[in-house]
């Protein structure tokens, strides 16, 4: 199914930086709409309110450090998938401030290392390497998956995230087979309706599909927001009960 919402919204999604105006599609006041500033550098693809990044979203500076966040204010806010220029790390953002734990992926051939960032009102106070020493089936391979941060891996899948009484509560999940991965904290509810923000990646021969969206239990629901940087694709919808409703 993710597979296909791809694909849906991928045709017809490319864009062009040669326009003289940055809001070069959509509506850059309410609504979705994509922001690129030549003189800057500053890329935004997500959605808006009053003027300013509101909801699902991406935006990556001169520097390329990217975000992947529902926006508020303009500002990164909650559950957070970024790259200041050291790998991929997920976190907390309180109006675009870091706070509590981050884990940023180490990328090492052939191996399989995360390290744990602690953050309190933006100032970094710890770091800690996390390097399994082997892969065993059905096993935490690295840290605490009871009470804390861990690395357990079953099934050709690979969880790495922060666990409490043995359950998954934030983090990444990357599975194997199918060469994707989905990042998100879910509500902590048990009823399956409250919303909340995921990031997915799936590795293609034709560049890599990322995708933010908001979802309830295992289907999107609102603002989606996708990218291939190797295709220059962009796109947006908004779904509900895993259909797209609308697209921009």
């Amino acid at each position: 199914m993710k597979t296909l919402l791809f694909s849906s919204l991928l045709l017809f999604g490319a864009l062009s930086f040669a326009q003289t105006n940055p809001c070069s599609k959509g509506d850059c006041q309410n609504g979705y709409g994509f922001y690129y500033n030549k003189e800057t550098g500053d890329v935004y693809h997500g959605f808006y309110k009053n003027g300013a990044y509101n909801g699902v979203g991406y935006t990556q500076n001169a520097k390329n450090d990217y975000y992947w966040s529902q926006f508020k204010d303009g500002k990164a806010n909650g559950f957070t998938v970024y790259d200041e220029g050291q790998g991929r790390t997920w976190g907390i953002f309180v109006n675009g401030v870091k706070t509590g734990d981050h884990v940023r992926e180490i990328r090492k051939q052939g191996g399989i290392q995360r390290e744990l960032i602690t953050y309190e009102n933006g100032t970094e106070t710890s770091r800690k390497m996390y390097i399994p020493a082997e892969i065993t089936e059905a096993t935490c391979i690295s840290g605490d998956c009871t009470n804390g941060y861990g690395i357990y891996y079953q099934n050709r899948t690979l969880i790495s995230g922060k666990f409490e009484d043995g359950s998954f509560k934030a983090g990444e999940m990357v599975h194997i087979d199918t060469n994707t991965s989905d990042f998100f904290m879910p509500p902590v509810e048990e009823s399956f309706q409250t919303p909340y923000f995921k990031y997915s990646i799936t590795g293609t021969d034709n560049g890599t599909n990322e995708a933010a969206y908001m979802s309830i239990g295992a289907k999107a629901n609102g603002e989606y927001v996708l990218l291939n940087l190797k295709q220059n694709l962009f796109a947006a919808a908004l779904f509900k009960d895993n259909q797209m409703i609308e697209r921009f």
